[in-house]
């Protein structure tokens, strides 16, 4: 193989060697380079300065064997050239302009909050220093610092192009390994994090190295800034200082999860539904119309999942299918106890068949069996209000009502089971629903009507009584309504989150997410 400085030097020499037989042709002149050959060059070769591309490969081998780091863009990185990937960054010229071009942007780190330390500035910029001034000698050939090179440069470069794009941490893997199910339910984690999100692959790496090799570094790079305006307004706040370190802290954990690329968010979107956990509140936008309220949120030991979804129905009067770990923990040792089953309008209902059994039918053991439904009926003291709104999820989380409302008086609103209880429930039917005066009419009556068999005291009417009542309630009481189109909603978790008036809250982290993300970034710090 031929080697490129090699080459050079060789060139360079055979150059001059002719231009200074030209210079001196001049009839009187001796020339004192005429008698010199190739020969005499010999003594200024170094092999410390010749390029062996077996070298380098076996440099960047033993780079990636000795690479410990675990973030997900290193082991990508050594997937990569494992795997007998190309070089990227070095030549047959050596180094060229692209280095010089992912430079700024690997020194700009420090305006998010991170160390260029952790991307290499410093080996990166000495060790290019050292390849384009030929600084090698035998201890350290050209060959290992452009291995080295090679291998700084795409660690570097991935670090920040899958941070920057898809984020630095992996929030399925971050927040889905927290909660251990109880030992009943069997092994494995709660599912705390369930919003769709772009994540960093081998087919991303591969583009991202081509992209490196065509010289599209500079608009590749400015393409893969975050898209979320939250995250421009916290760098901002970070930038202009005077902060405390864990108000610093708690800047760049919110920024990361700007970073996030998820398949839907409320920015650009006319109309939605945000509830955010920390706040405890709940906003509905629709153009420059907004509504707030509280809410009451899962409690820290069954937290309320973050997922982005749709509104596309609002029940009234719904019955209540209660979780099988309340079965368990609470109903199960009141079998047989007719009394308590029918103060709370509970019945049961076998699984498999849909069949309702007596209170007093069922045991403790056909309730653990988990054969067994427990269902409360629908109306006043319904544990789920008068109101839910649904939307499609893994996790059977809804907003509702709740037949508790003094819980909202509360300052720590960590109540539930899982799901969202809002505080007015007719109010965000009226502001998802619109003007259709004569629905809005139906549910607020349906709201207030006595939906319980037991309730309607139909032995003490009238026949004539009976038939009006029921008109009415056939031409009044409504059971469903159809959200359509349906209605984004995102359950988020942000402890700097922006208020209607543009000012940022600082919010407490009430679940502890926030220290669980700092503890993972400071490793880029």
């Amino acid at each position: 193989m031929i080697y490129p400085f090699r080459i050079r030097s060789v060139a360079y020499l055979s150059s001059l060697l002719v231009a200074l037989s030209f210079a001196s042709c001049r009839k009187d002149d001796v020339n004192p380079y005429s008698g010199l050959t190739m020969e005499y060059y010999s003594r200024y070769r170094s092999e410390a300065i010749a390029v062996d591309a077996n070298a380098i490969s076996h440099g960047i081998q033993r780079a990636a064997e000795a690479d410990r780091d675990t973030t997900y863009a290193d082991r990508l990185l050594r997937k990569y050239y494992r795997d007998g990937g190309n070089l990227v960054w070095i030549t047959r010229q050596g180094i060229d302009s692209r280095v010089d071009s992912l430079l700024p942007f690997l020194r700009g780190v420090e305006a998010e909050g991170f160390s260029p330390d952790k991307f290499l500035v410093s080996e990166i910029e000495a060790d290019a220093k050292r390849v384009r001034s030929l600084d090698a000698d035998i201890s350290c050939s050209i060959s290992t610092i452009m291995a080295r090179l090679e291998y700084n440069l795409s660690k570097a470069f991935l670090r920040y192009v899958c941070g920057t794009r898809f984020g630095y941490l992996n929030p399925y893997r971050l927040f889905n390994r927290l909660d251990s199910l109880d030992s009943t339910s069997g092994h494995g984690f709660h599912t705390l994090y369930d919003i769709p999100t772009n994540l960093a692959s081998a087919a991303f790496v591969s583009s991202a190295f081509s992209k490196a090799t065509a010289d599209s570094i500079g608009p590749m790079l400015r393409a893969l800034q975050p898209n979320n305006p939250l995250y421009y307004i916290l760098r901002q706040r970070l930038a202009e200082g005077g902060l405390s370190a864990s108000q610093r802290m708690k800047t760049i954990v919110n920024m990361e999860r700007c970073r996030w690329r998820t398949a839907d968010y409320p920015y650009g979107i006319e109309k939605g539904v945000v509830v955010n956990i920390p706040s405890y509140m709940l906003r509905a936008f629709d153009g420059d119309s907004v509504v707030e309220m509280k809410i009451c949120c899962g409690s820290y030991k069954t937290k309320t999942p973050l997922l982005h979804s749709k509104i596309m129905r609002i029940d009234i009067n719904p019955q209540w299918i209660i979780p099988p770990s309340i079965i368990r923990k609470d109903i199960a040792h009141h079998a047989g106890d007719v009394g308590y089953f029918a103060s709370r309008r509970y019945f049961i209902r076998h699984r498999a068949t849909g069949k309702k059994l007596p209170a007093e039918a069922v045991t403790a053991g056909m309730f653990l069996s988990g054969d067994y439904s427990v269902v409360q009926e629908g109306g006043a003291g319904n544990a789920l209000g008068r109101i839910i709104f649904r939307f499609e999820n893994n996790l059977s989380i809804y907003l509702h009502d709740t037949s508790s409302p003094s819980v909202f008086s509360r300052s720590d609103r960590r109540v539930s089971h899982g799901c969202v209880r809002v505080e007015k429930p007719y109010m965000l039917a009226s502001h998802i629903i619109g003007d259709d005066d004569r629905t809005l009419q139906r549910i607020s009556y349906s709201i207030t009507a006595d939906v319980s068999p037991l309730g309607r005291r139909r032995s003490e009417m009238t026949e004539q009584q009976r038939c009006v009542s029921d008109t009415l309630q056939r031409k009044m009481l409504i059971g469903s309504v159809k959200v359509e189109p349906r209605i984004p909603i995102f359950i988020t978790y942000l402890t700097l989150f922006p208020a209607p008036d543009g000012h940022l809250e600082d919010l407490p982290d009430v679940y502890g997410y926030d220290a669980v993300m700092a503890s993972q970034l400071k490793g880029y710090m």
